[in-house]
């Protein structure tokens, strides 16, 4: 590997792998699907742009082994597949790294998560570190950067995503956190022709695939998102989408009175898993998501104007709510076309927090929460559009 006295974001790029469809490969996992794809070229790998961290960890699992007459233990054994894990950030963009990940970006009525459900061996991350001192996504010997035996790669085999979070406030750029698990990792050299670190969990082997990363750029992914161009509605019935622009229809006197000032907002996608094992098996073979999948989404605030209510009446309001949330470009008068959407669907009030104290606005803390359903459910959890539209996941590039 390269000698290099330190690793700095610079020099650092992080790549997914691409999902293919079409009779090629379902996921790439490589093992079985050497037949099928057995070299994997630079268009198998999609880069994630205007990525903020990325931290990787693994953890070993062993049980001491103990006798009788012996003070210390005689042995460890591993007995449970160690867990690797992947977290990373980024500005939230025009949704292309969304679709990048499986998150579904779609103009039409698709569940966000319908790729992610859809998806049963995971896919393989990999993080390209190019030599100290240069632009990893400069045009400078871009040809070579890639695959350059003094670049190091690396590698997250299996990647499950197990939660989703976006959130902005007031002073700072949105921005999305996504973590996940995975089966295998793996440090190498650069170059033109690496294993894949992808595991097949049925024959606990790892695959013989062979795959070489494309040369990292600065991508074109839309504008920088600021607060002051977003507008928060909520739907005052259910099934509507939109009830005024910028404020909550639910904490208002009247049509014309602004109940809240809004300060920030965020949307938590908890997307646990269980590993399913069985006798005769290393490795679980099977990551399987655990349901219900409940979305969450908290919504901070300065109190103006307080709303009419009796929490009585609320134990029998079975009424759900529509909350959307569309990021413009910017531009003049609170915005320009709309770049990114966020909109959950039958939506639940779950608490209220108030909070006053001298030299301070008084406050307001509150908690939705939604239900995903399959698929095909076009009224139910989260769905998310995007001038990028699902087009990475239709080409190999």
């Amino acid at each position: 590997m390269a000698k290099r006295n330190r690793v700095i974001y610079q020099s650092e790029a992080l790549f997914v792998s691409h999902q293919y469809t079409g009779g090629k490969v379902v996921d790439i996992v490589g093992g079985t699907h050497n037949s099928l794809l057995p070299n994997l070229g630079s268009g198998s790998f999609h880069q994630l742009h205007r990525v903020q961290s990325a931290n990787y960890n693994f953890a070993i699992s062993r049980q001491d082994i103990n006798q009788f007459g012996n003070l210390a233990r005689i042995d460890t054994a591993i007995i449970e597949a160690p867990t690797v894990g992947l977290d990373f950030s980024y500005l939230v963009t025009d949704g292309s790294n969304e679709d990048k990940l499986g998150i579904t970006c779609s103009a039409g009525e698709i569940n966000a998560l319908s790729g992610i459900l859809s998806n049963t061996s995971g896919r393989n991350y990999h993080i390209l570190t190019v030599t100290e001192g240069t632009d990893a996504n400069s045009d400078l010997l871009a040809s070579t950067k890639g695959t350059a035996t003094t670049s190091t790669v690396i590698s997250i085999g299996n990647g499950y995503i197990t939660n989703y979070s976006m959130n902005a406030a007031v002073g700072s750029v949105p921005t999305a956190n996504v973590s996940v698990e995975g089966l295998n990792i793996t440090a190498d050299a650069a170059g033109p022709s690496l294993t894949t670190p992808a595991i097949d969990p049925a024959n606990a082997t790892q695959g013989t695939a062979t795959y070489k990363l494309p040369n990292p750029v600065q991508g074109v992914v839309g504008d920088i998102l600021r607060p002051g161009d977003m507008v928060i509605s909520f739907g005052a019935t259910e099934g509507s989408t939109q009830a005024g622009t910028g404020v909550i229809a639910q904490l208002t006197d009247s049509s014309t009175k602004t109940a809240a000032h809004i300060q920030s907002f965020n949307i938590d996608v908890p997307l646990g898993r269980s590993v399913l094992n069985r006798l005769g098996n290393a490795f679980g073979f099977s990551r399987e998501i655990d349901f219900p999948i409940t979305v969450s989404v908290g919504i901070s605030a300065i109190v103006a104007d307080l709303k009419r209510g009796n929490l009585f009446d609320e134990l029998y309001d079975t009424t759900k709510h529509d909350l959307c949330i569309a990021m413009k470009k910017p531009g003049t008068a609170g915005g320009g076309a709309e770049q990114v959407r966020f909109q959950l669907k039958n939506v639940t009030l779950d608490s209220e927090s108030y909070s006053s104290s001298i030299g301070d606005n008084k406050s307001v803390d509150l908690s939705f929460s939604a239900t995903v359903g399959g698929p095909e459910d076009t009224t139910n959890g989260l769905f998310i559009s995007g001038t990028q539209i699902n087009n990475l996941q239709k080409s190999a590039n």
